[in-house]
């Protein structure tokens, strides 16, 4: 029998905000993934959070993404995405927008027979929403898998992959109708051996999707300094959006002790890893010497609960123009581009003991060659 949800049991008096009260759901970290793929409404079970529309099987929206992401890529469900994705859903990465269940599923396939081998580990899902307005949920994954199949970038090459995701969905009536998505390229065709700017050249030249117009504004607001924002800090959202601005918009990296714990470990685009504040704060640096006048734009906050802290998912775009020498390596200079990204924050006592910022540098690459 699967488990019920656990009730909260974060400390409000350690977090630097105050969590408001919902309903319990799923907690995914530190489980034996054979409970959460148990039968989830044995007789006798109720939902522990109002899902109108929502197939009985599911207690709750973590319930909900996690099965039905391990039977589609899983189980290879691949048909039961009818049944999960909105026939004009919506789909926003890197590359450019896609505007069809029918392309949901093309691409499924085409992932599918070019890692048939492949498995997914969830890392966590951030919420936020009701039944009423759709849930927004934001999933991080981490996927290991063996290229045998054709890729977009070239033949099978027989070598392992092991990269992070993070999808950010909205859900209603059982179905996915808006979605953005972040996959490590980066760190994926490292791992396959190829040159991450001769795959952007390439898709640049080739990408048939719908395409942003970029147009970033100025870091100054005339000769006016940026300044804090006026902003609630002691709500989740207030809090975040804060310290997003501080770090990436003002630049104080002298702040980040405020939030961050000394032994920090941050997991970044590009397989990339940074374990210290300090090399935390050269992580930061590496992004913005690409994008070095970026202006950050947090678009979606929202958080859950989990066994070992609270998690705070931001998504967020970094908007300016290129220069060579950052995260982007020997990149065109002086080209718009956005980079679009999330962030999942983890807690404990109070500080962001551990962080995954998700960004595919091939897409901005891609942009700036266009």
């Amino acid at each position: 029998m699967a488990r019920m949800p656990e009730r909260s049991t974060a400390s409000d008096a350690a977090l630097p905000f105050t969590l408001p009260d919902r309903a319990p759901v799923t907690r995914i970290r530190q489980r034996d993934a054979r409970d959460l793929a148990r039968p989830a409404l044995p007789a006798g079970r109720e939902r522990t959070q109002p899902m109108a529309g929502f197939e009985d099987r599911f207690t709750d929206i973590v319930d909900y993404i996690v099965r039905i992401t391990d039977e589609i890529w899983m189980d290879r469900a691949v048909g039961y995405i009818y049944d999960t994705y909105d026939p004009s859903c919506t789909i926003y990465s890197s590359y450019g927008v896609v505007r069809s269940v029918e392309e949901v599923i093309a691409s499924t396939v085409a992932t599918l027979n070019a890692y048939p081998d492949g498995e997914i580990h969830h890392l966590a899902v951030a919420w936020s929403g009701d039944e009423q307005q759709g849930f927004y949920t934001s999933h991080l994954g981490h996927s290991r898998s063996t290229n045998v199949g054709r890729t977009p970038w070239g033949p099978g090459t027989g070598r392992r992959t092991s990269i992070r995701f993070v999808a950010d969905c909205v859900s209603r009536d059982n179905r996915v109708h808006t979605e953005w998505l972040v996959r490590d390229n980066g760190a994926a065709v490292r791992q396959l051996g190829y040159d991450p700017h001769d795959i952007a050249r390439r898709a640049a030249e080739t990408s048939a999707l719908e395409r942003f117009v970029l147009s970033p504004e100025t870091r100054l607001e005339g000769q006016a300094p940026r300044r804090r924002l006026d902003a609630d800090t002691r709500t989740v959202d207030g809090w975040a959006r804060s310290l997003f601005h501080d770090v990436w918009n003002l630049r104080r990296l002298d702040w980040l002790a405020r939030h961050y714990a000394d032994d920090v470990i941050a997991h970044a685009g590009g397989g990339r890893t940074a374990q210290g504040l300090r090399n935390y704060q050269a992580l930061v640096l590496h992004v913005l010497a690409a994008i070095p006048d970026g202006v950050m734009r947090v678009e979606h906050v929202c958080w859950t609960d989990e066994t070992d802290g609270v998690i705070v998912a931001v998504r967020w775009v970094l908007e300016g123009t290129t220069a060579p020498g950052g995260v982007l390596g020997e990149c065109p200079a002086g080209k718009p581009v956005f980079m679009m990204g999330m962030s999942h924050l983890r807690l404990s006592g109070g500080s962001i003991v551990e962080e995954w910022m998700l960004f595919d540098e091939v897409g901005v690459l891609a942009q700036a060659y266009r």
